[in-house]
């Protein structure tokens, strides 16, 4: 880039927020410092133009901008943190070769976790199956549901990912190609703010379904050192109710049993993770896309060539979209309908006659499940959202001030926008946030229901 250009884009952004102003401080004491240290004279036009917002010397917003090059927000951190789960079940990253002998390892290795899993949740239902046959525990049965519900969940979303590894990678392929590189353009499309969202919601709920896991996977051993304290035998107890034609509580047979139930339930925790936190951040890349649509058509300025780059930016995004439904909208159908079961039957545990090691883990599974089902429809009406504003911001322009074919051609953009872009569960439901009230609902019907056969039973 030339000198001249380097400074006309300087001149564009003359204003430092509050967020640089603190790094901008510290790089203006490092210079002066310098400059006196070597015996040379330093000098700055500054004037303060509003309480948070200061006009500086271009030559010294070129350095400081130079030094800004590290706070880049790149287009892999989007997708950052479900990649460390993909990588913890075998399956390749964005971008990573696949014909090496370490994807190879990986392949073999997620195989393995898939048929673990379908080995974990046969064994679930042989169970399930048996203890139905006696009736004789109907807390058993109500507590092992949510369980094969989750672990066959787990085993849907994930071949979701499996079976359209390259379509989601031709998606990820475009979203980069769209993704804003430099300062201006981020800060002009506050990518920071979008990046800032993605991490923060997708740390704090992967941190949410690891404790859960964990506590479900491990509160037994908690449960056994109490209880031998408290009597001084020692009662194995295992995380899950599975079927084994064995008896588990042998030296030996014990221990292998314990981690095969773990590293099921740990599997079915990741597929579920990893696969709901790449569909967010694959909507929030959408939306950020139709962000930026919305500031050049709402910037336009009458001009026909700008106005047909945003078509063509419109038309890749719509098409974005429709391509994530295909890929999604099956496993999104099985989400519905199993969390609606799930939420009923883990809400009917916490309100139940358990102990309070139960209760506890239960609550954490309530709270999971539905913090779950909220970021599906959060994103989901987002996306809504997002596509919903393109006709308005089209309409904020200055096409009063452009000619006829603008004007016309701005009409059939405005048109074509009136038709919102969302994401269905296979056309029986839009993914909003009043489908997750539908969800509620229809769980809290069920769980009457559940309560009203139950307690007549038990007086």
């Amino acid at each position: 880039m030339k000198k001249e250009e380097i400074f006309k884009e300087i001149h564009q952004e003359l204003s430092i927020d509050l967020k640089n102003l603190q790094r901008f401080t510290i790089f203006l004491l490092l210079t002066i410092s310098r400059n006196a240290l070597m015996g040379g004279k330093f000098s700055i036009n500054l004037r303060i133009v509003q309480p948070t917002r200061l006009i500086l010397d271009p030559s010294l917003l070129l350095a400081f901008k130079r030094r800004q090059m590290n706070d880049l927000v790149k287009f892999e951190s989007f997708i950052r943190v479900p990649e460390i789960f993909f990588d913890m079940i075998g399956i390749t990253r964005y971008g990573e070769a696949r014909d090496t002998w370490k994807a190879r390892l990986k392949q073999a290795f997620f195989w393995s976790s898939y048929a673990n899993t379908i080995f974990c949740l046969i064994i679930e239902h042989i169970y399930f199956i048996k203890a139905a046959g006696n009736f004789t525990n109907f807390l058993e049965l109500t507590a092992l549901a949510p369980c094969i519900g989750f672990t066959a969940l787990s085993i849907v979303k994930i071949m979701t990912i499996k079976l359209n590894e390259a379509k989601l990678n031709g998606i990820l392929d475009r979203l980069s190609d769209l993704f804003p590189r430099s300062h201006l353009d981020q800060d002009r499309y506050r990518t920071y703010n979008y990046n800032l969202e993605s991490q923060m919601v997708m740390k704090s709920f992967s941190i949410l379904y690891m404790i859960l896991i964990w506590i479900f996977n491990l509160l037994p051993l908690v449960s056994m050192l109490v209880n031998y304290i408290s009597t001084g035998i020692l009662e194995k107890e295992l995380p899950y109710f599975m079927w084994y034609w064995y008896d588990w509580h042998k030296a030996g047979y014990y221990e292998i049993t314990f981690f095969h139930q773990n590293w099921g339930a740990f599997d079915s925790a990741v597929f579920n993770l990893s696969t709901d936190l790449l569909f967010c951040a694959i909507i929030l890349l959408i939306c950020l896309q139709f962000d930026i649509l919305a500031y050049r058509l709402r910037h336009a300025k009458g001009d026909y060539k700008e106005l047909e780059q945003c078509v063509k930016l419109h038309q890749s995004v719509v098409e974005l979209s429709n391509q994530l439904e295909g890929i999604f909208s099956p496993s999104i159908l099985v989400n519905f309908v199993g969390s609606s079961v799930i939420i009923c039957l883990v809400g009917f545990q916490a309100t139940s006659n358990i102990s309070a090691f139960d209760l506890f883990k239960f609550i954490l599974f309530l709270i999971s499940s539905l913090v779950q089902v909220f970021l599906l429809c959060y994103y989901g009406n987002k996306l809504i959202e997002a596509s919903s504003q393109i006709g308005y911001c089209a309409f904020e322009g200055t096409w009063y001030m452009a000619d006829l074919r603008y004007q016309k051609s701005l009409l059939f953009v405005m048109t074509r926008a009136g038709q919102w872009q969302k994401l269905t569960a296979m056309k029986f439901s839009v993914v909003s946030l009043a489908s997750y009230s539908a969800i509620l609902s229809t769980s809290f019907s069920y769980f009457t229901l559940l309560k009203t056969i139950y307690e007549p039973s038990q007086k």
